[in-house]
């Protein structure tokens, strides 16, 4: 005999609810002392306020609290209280005021002709250059002290006022000092020599920077050597353009390059040949980043794109002295270098060195 299936209405309600639901008829079979789970309510606006809208608030208090403080500390402090504060006898405030200022310098160059012009200004030069002068004397250092010394060259460096700046660079870069220190020290003069002869059109004269360079571009020391190089080229005394005519024959490429470049600088055209065989160097050299595989290759193709870009730089200021000929050389020599380059800074640079090669 079949057995028909229960009528929908003989179904009971339990079927049609939710299996975690205990239906208010069947409470009291679980146990009188099993309490009733509480309805749910959907959640109130209020709620919702609080949990979005007051956290949203807060985060936006804490960011215009950070970013006042930063404007405060990087580009609004009141730079002669730091100059004050750099002076105090207390250690740590010292150095932070020193670290300040020198942050505020930095920001204030990137201002340009909207900023106060601190790079200038006798006051913080002398105030950071102190700092510097005590950090020196340290016979050893701690990591700290080094980290500081360190960050401190950079800062002098970016200061315009060179009969403060150079002497304390000068005492960082003599020869019994750590290499590391020497190395931000002669970067700094030339950063603040490099200013002082494109930006401002005014060459620093002060016969002991030329003097004291021209002894270290002596040194066995190749990197020495190539930031020599790069000073000299902004300095006009004789003593400076007739050391680095001789170092056109120095043994190493990137000091004759950078003594070429630094002729050319000053318009002279003495190295000229240093530049012409540079550029049939390089024409079979791979420059291609995408061809270097570990560190020394990077290091190797970074060097290369700098002495061919600062090479084609070099022949774009002279190219109104050159005559015909050489100017035809010379944009044969560079075509063939750039046709097989695939750096983009090559590349640019090409563009520009064409024109003015190929200009009437």
């Amino acid at each position: 005999m079949s057995t028909l299936p229960p009528d929908d209405n003989d179904a009971p309600d339990s079927l049609y609810q939710d299996r975690w639901t205990v239906p208010a008829g069947d409470a009291g079979q679980s146990g009188a002392d099993e309490p009733m789970l509480p309805e749910v309510q959907p959640p109130s606006a209020g709620f919702i306020v609080q949990l979005f809208l007051v956290p949203a608030v807060i985060v936006m208090v804490i960011v215009a609290v950070y970013v006042l403080f930063g404007r405060l500390a990087s580009g609004e402090a009141d730079w002669r209280q730091l100059v004050t504060d750099v002076r105090s006898e207390n250690t740590h405030v010292r150095w932070r005021s020193a670290l300040t200022l020198a942050q505020v310098l930095q920001d204030d160059a990137l201002r340009k002709e909207k900023g106060q012009h601190l790079a200038s200004t006798p006051e913080v030069a002398t105030a950071l250059t102190e700092v510097l002068t005590q950090l020196l004397k340290k016979t050893t250092p701690s990591e700290e002290e080094a980290q500081q010394t360190d960050y401190m060259l950079k800062a002098v460096g970016l200061l315009d006022v060179p009969e403060v700046a150079v002497p304390v660079l000068l005492t960082a870069a003599e020869g019994s000092r750590d290499r590391e220190i020497r190395k931000q020290a002669l970067n700094s003069l030339a950063v603040i020599c490099g200013r002082a002869f494109v930006d401002r059109k005014t060459p620093i004269q002060m016969p002991e920077l030329t003097s004291r360079i021209i002894e270290i571009s002596k040194e066995s020391e190749l990197l020495s050597r190539h930031q020599a190089a790069y000073i000299l080229g902004t300095l006009t005394a004789p003593e400076a353009v007739d050391r680095l005519t001789a170092m056109l024959e120095d043994s190493d490429q990137m000091t004759q390059v950078n003594a070429a470049v630094g002729l050319a600088r000053q318009n002279s055209t003495l190295g000229i040949p240093v530049l012409e065989r540079l550029f049939g160097q390089a024409s079979k050299w791979v420059l291609d980043p995408s061809a270097v595989k570990n560190d020394e290759q990077a290091t190797q193709h970074f060097e290369r794109v700098m002495l061919v870009t600062n090479g084609m730089l070099a022949i774009q200021n002279l190219s109104p002295q050159l005559d015909a000929a050489t100017r035809a050389r010379l944009l044969n020599l560079v075509q063939q270098c750039a046709d097989q380059a695939r750096d983009i800074s090559v590349e640019r640079q090409w563009v520009s060195t064409k024109a003015a090669l190929s200009a009437p």
